[in-house]
């Protein structure tokens, strides 16, 4: 037999470097070898390798005086895509390896990546764990043998650092392996689940943006309480009296009080009704008009567009000031979290910097001083992070990752929470505010809500001001997420076809199974004993089902978009498939006819 696999290149090979690179090969073997897995790296001396389980490495590097630079390098026979997380990345492509580099640091992004090669299997799996430091990584295919490399180059650690490499060629599935390469890089597993961190977001932007006052807030309160909502987010606006989108009112983090004339009482107000309260900072900014600036407080740069400076977090009287705003915000107002906002601005690479240390180390101290200072004044804040600024070295200081800014895009908030939930296991994650159009229908607002069913939903909408047939949707869908929450949220999760964007995804816990469905895919019934099934249909074609199981009576119950129940009865699925007659924003609810139906819905 011959075998047509192309041959490992003798010695390593990237575009842009010459046929001699200064790295010299880390051995693994074992598994490894066997897969064609290679890893070669400057400072190899230091290299401490271990398989920890079968077909994953951890390798232990110490820098040198130089910058660590490493490549990894395995044939690419089945590769689909290259995956790494976030709502904006690309999902479909095999990048070449002569592409742009992708930078990381402790508030830009996540350094994971997978090659996904055919139904849904790792070829590799690869995480760095280098603290708060700025890496480099540049992933692709290198034309001339057909393999994959991962170029990594680990700029600004000073020497004898620890920097850790995860190496996973398992095969494993994606929804295997994937996370727990992010319960890796976590280190300690992940905190735990803060109360309120998980409750559904009533956030003021989208629909108030800067006009937001207590009185508007207040008015939503009773609504969001019935609907279900745990937390409102008072976002940009409340400190400031402009309605001209800038932040040239930030930096003092006081209310103005036209608007909010007693924001204690409002919080008060909104605790009455079950309604926990954060408030909105745009960390970095100084605006031009805010009384801070007379402080002398040190600043990076301008943003004179947006009519404010970047603070300098490296500075010890500037990071003393934020912390005390911070925590007076939280203390005297009763609050029971912030939402801290732009972190990553702190990090913007500034021409001519004349000082070496690292403002994003320097925000990292920023935020543990941040939470010791609220934590010492006897409060546990919930805290909320949005992309781009979720790596696990500042992520441990959020209570809730939040998917970037993507307003009526309800495909990105589901791409963003599922990569999220793959690359930070264990930290609740939600959506975007989710807001739509004034004549958007039922069925488009129950797609929204449907895409971000499997994290924690965030809204952004009147909901006093609701025509009946979206104010029905947000209600039913609402309340099935309350009711189906644990599975959600903490069931094992199942998604499919990252390059397809996720067509269909699963949560699953003992004997019940909840699916949603974003194309015209068809749903294969699960294999082990179960007792209910849900599938909600986000596409506008009915759910064709397979049971690959024996024949099967079961009871149907069908909800359209608004939460009204077209269809009940037993029904027989035969081992095959079946069309069930599931409206487009509807749910149908499979269940074993010997035992009591599901929740009241």
């Amino acid at each position: 037999m011959t075998d047509t696999r192309s041959p490992a290149p003798a010695s390593f090979w990237v575009p842009g470097r010459d046929n001699a690179p200064p790295q010299e090969p880390v051995p693994l073997g074992g598994t490894a070898t066997a897969r064609g897995l290679r890893l070669q790296a400057t400072e190899t001396g230091a290299a401490q390798a271990a398989e920890v389980a079968d077909g994953v490495w951890e390798v232990l590097f110490r820098t040198g005086p130089a910058a660590l630079e490493l490549t990894v390098l395995i044939p690419a026979a089945d590769a689909v895509t290259w995956w790494h997380p976030g709502s904006t990345v690309p999902h479909a492509t095999i990048p070449p390896s002569w592409g742009d580099p992708v930078v990381t640091t402790a508030l830009m992004g996540i350094p994971v990546g997978a090659l996904l090669l055919r139904q849904d299997r790792t070829g590799l799996v690869y995480a760095l764990d280098a603290g708060s430091h700025r890496t480099s990584v540049r992933a692709g295919l290198v034309e001339e043998s057909a393999h994959f490399a991962v170029m990594v180059t680990v700029e600004d650690a000073g020497p004898d650092e620890e920097i850790r490499l995860l190496l996973d060629v398992s095969g494993r599935t994606f929804a295997e392996a994937v996370p727990d390469t992010g319960r890796w890089l976590q280190r300690d597993g992940g905190a735990p689940v803060v109360p309120g961190a998980e409750d559904a977001v009533l956030c003021t932007w989208y629909f108030a943006h800067q006009d937001v006052t207590a009185a508007a807030v207040l008015d939503q309160a009773d609504r969001a309480a019935e609907l279900g909502f745990g937390t409102v987010i008072v976002d940009d606006g409340w400190q400031t009296t402009s309605l001209a989108r800038g932040y040239g009112s930030c930096g003092d983090w006081e209310a103005a009080t036209g608007k909010f004339p007693d924001p204690a009482g409002m919080v008060a107000r909104l605790r009455a009704r079950g309604l926990r309260t954060m408030w909105w900072v745009g960390t970095p900014f100084l605006g031009h008009h805010a009384g801070a600036r007379a402080a002398g407080l040190a600043t990076r740069y301008e943003e004179t567009e947006l009519d404010a400076s970047v603070l300098d977090p490296r500075d010890d009287a500037t990071r003393r000031h934020l912390v005390e705003r911070i925590r007076d915000l939280v203390v005297k107002t009763g609050a029971d979290g912030v939402k801290l906002d732009f972190l990553e601005r702190f990090a913007t690479p500034v021409p001519d910097d004349p000082s070496p240390r690292s403002p994003v180390a320097a925000t990292v101290r920023l935020l543990a001083e941040i939470t010791a200072a609220v934590e010492g004044a006897g409060v546990r804040p919930l805290v909320e992070f949005r992309e781009p600024y979720v790596h696990p070295a500042v992520g441990r200081f959020a209570t809730m990752l939040r998917v970037g800014d993507c307003p009526l895009s309800a495909t990105q908030n589901r791409v963003g929470i599922v990569d999220l939930r793959m690359a930070r296991p264990g930290t609740p994650i939600h959506s975007d505010p989710i807001m739509w159009a004034s004549d958007d229908t039922a069925e488009r607002v129950a797609h929204h809500l449907i895409n971000a069913l499997f994290g924690v939903p965030q809204v952004s909408v009147d909901l006093v001001g609701l025509d009946d047939a979206p104010s029905d949707a947000l209600a039913f869908w609402m309340r099935v997420w309350r009711t189906y929450r644990e599975t959600l949220l903490h069931g094992e999760l199942l998604a499919q076809r990252p390059d397809l964007l996720y067509p269909l995804v699963a949560a699953h816990d003992r004997d019940r199974h909840v699916v949603a469905r974003y194309a015209p895919h068809a749903v294969t019934l699960p294999k082990r004993p179960w007792r209910e099934v849900l599938i909600a249909n986000a596409d506008d074609s009915a759910p064709l089902v397979v049971n690959d199981a024996l024949p099967m009576s079961v009871r149907l119950e069908v909800w359209d978009a608004r939460g009204r129940r077209t269809h009940r009865s037993l029904v027989e699925l035969t081992s095959g498939p079946s069309v069930l007659p599931v409206p487009s924003g509807g749910l149908a609810r499979l269940s074993h006819p010997d035992l009591d139906p599901g929740p009241e819905l």
